[in-house]
Parts: structure tokens; C-alpha cells; sequence
């Protein structure tokens, strides 16, 4: 290819889902095997924000009453190779404006197969007047992320969650 003819990345896949996750707290959900789950402690918060999966699929499921003015996430990580790492991130990122709540937008597609070696992070900047303007980082996770609460009603964060207010 001639260098002075590179092509742009293509743009993301957008995808919004209204009303399309549930959350069901730990205590309440059915094993994989369809009988109870081992008796936990019940869960009384409820997720403000928090990423579900669909197949390979992510979303960032918004959960508060309110509409977030504008939401980007993009994916980072890295691969290690014997003594050698690969670190790997998104080129365009995934832009939404005005998530409406209980709706779901796309954040990430993984490969079943190709990211299985990879532990991967995705970070989610969030505007809206109540929480402002933040930076969410999931947790990391090799072959990427499933689900996930970000923010707990209690504005608590999720388990090895990091979020940053950005100016």
C-alpha cells in the first residue's frame, strides 16, 4: 500500500437496545444447570450503570432516572507472549448521545476465539448533570468483559471498578 494512501478505520457498529437487560441480583438467579445458586448474603443495592453481554457483545446499560448526556467507550489491553507484551487498544470509539434510561448501548464486540489471549478493559466517559463528567474503568479480563456493575445506587463503584472525575 502506498503511504500516502491509507485508509481510515471503519466506523463502529452502533447498536442501542431499550429496555433489553434486566439485572437480577446474585441471591436470586438460577445456576447454569437451571437449580438454586449457593445461598448468599441478598443484595439490597441496585446498579445505577453497569455492562451486560450479549454472545460477544457489550453493553453499557444505563439504570438511573436519568438521561446521560453523552456517552464514548473505547477498549485497551494487552497480550503477553513468553517474555515479550502486546498492548492493543481501539482506534475509533463508540459515541452516543442522549441514553435514555433503561436503555443499552453497544460498547464492545469480542471474538470468541482471537481475544481468548488477551485481557481486556473498557473505559466508558459518561456526561450527565448528576454524576458530571466521569471516566469509568471496568474490570480487566482475558478474553474480554462480561457483566459488570460500574456504579451502585449508593454511588458506591463496582468490584475493581476506578472511576475519575475528568475536567
Amino acid at each position: 500500500m502506498d503511504s500516502n494512501n491509507q485508509t481510515l478505520p471503519e466506523s463502529k457498529d452502533r447498536k442501542v437496545i431499550e429496555n433489553g437487560f434486566t439485572w437480577i441480583p446474585m441471591d436470586k438467579r438460577k445456576s447454569k444447570f437451571g437449580g438454586p445458586m449457593t445461598p448468599r448474603k441478598a443484595e439490597l443495592r441496585h446498579p445505577l450503570l453497569w455492562l451486560a453481554r450479549d454472545g460477544n457483545e457489550l453493553y453499557f446499560v444505563n439504570s438511573s432516572d436519568e438521561t446521560l448526556d453523552l456517552v464514548t467507550a473505547g477498549t485497551g489491553g494487552f497480550q503477553s507472549v513468553d517474555d515479550n507484551c502486546i498492548n492493543v487498544s481501539t482506534v475509533n470509539k463508540y459515541e452516543y448521545k442522549n441514553v435514555k434510561p433503561n436503555d443499552a448501548v453497544k460498547v464492545e464486540e469480542f471474538d470468541g476465539f482471537y481475544d481468548l489471549d488477551y485481557v481486556l478493559q473498557v473505559s466508558i466517559q459518561v456526561k450527565s448533570n448528576n454524576l458530571g463528567n466521569i471516566e469509568i474503568f471496568s474490570p480487566s479480563k482475558k478474553g474480554g468483559i462480561g457483566e459488570a456493575i460500574l456504579i451502585w445506587d449508593t454511588m458506591e463503584n463496582g468490584k475493581n471498578v476506578w472511576i475519575k472525575n475528568c475536567k
